[in-house]
């Protein structure tokens, strides 16, 4: 992740190196990213990129990390005022990802992201993962469920999630509307709500 060089920046500093980041990002798959371009869009110098971070992976993880944060705050956001109703929630927070991704500045960005996800960038970018797990369980009202555990509840998230992440997939591979992609999202849910919800 980023150093704590990178950090010390100045708000204007550190939002040119993100956007010079996410320009390079947007423009080819993390394989092909070359640092020249970043330095060169950034107006930094090349030393000065491994100041911030060990190399282009460490930034490339380092921009989705930021993205993880922010969907992980509202997913808990959402839990909260939604009394721990975790279906609501992720309707919610789908509907939240579905705006980030559609914003015109990032776009083209996110688009390469998710026709190029592999395990490592889709664990990144989704909510429950390492160590946010506990503190969305703990979020989570079981009682609604036809669940027991806590334990059972963390296979329902990996579910929900896998469900999330292919839905945004598909709606690049095909070209889909917002519209097109939440009606799709909210079917595939109502389906796995009918096999975990009490009667």
């Amino acid at each position: 992740m980023a150093k704590q060089t990178f950090l010390n920046l100045s708000e204007d500093k550190r939002n040119m190196v993100v956007n010079a980041l996410k320009k390079e990002f947007s423009r080819v798959p993390l394989k092909d990213a070359l640092v020249s371009n970043i330095i060169i869009d950034a107006k930094i110098p090349r030393g000065s990129f491994y100041q911030y971070f060990n190399d282009i992976e460490d930034a490339f993880y380092y921009i989705i990390g930021e993205y993880s944060k922010d969907i992980k705050r509202k997913l808990l956001e959402y839990l909260e005022k939604n009394k721990g109703d975790i279906i609501l929630s992720y309707k919610e927070l789908y509907l939240y990802i579905l705006n980030v991704i559609d914003n015109p500045d990032d776009k083209e960005y996110f688009e390469n992201i998710f026709l190029n996800m592999n395990y490592e960038i889709e664990k990144m970018f989704t909510p429950n993962f390492n160590d946010g797990l506990n503190l969305i369980l703990n979020h989570v009202d079981i009682s609604k469920l036809n669940i027991s555990s806590k334990f059972g509840l963390g296979y329902i998230l990996d579910i929900i999630e896998s469900i999330m992440m292919t839905n945004i997939i598909q709606s690049y591979k095909r070209n889909l509307s917002k519209e097109k992609n939440k009606e799709i999202f909210e079917r595939e849910l109502a389906l796995v709500c009918a096999g975990i919800l009490k009667k």
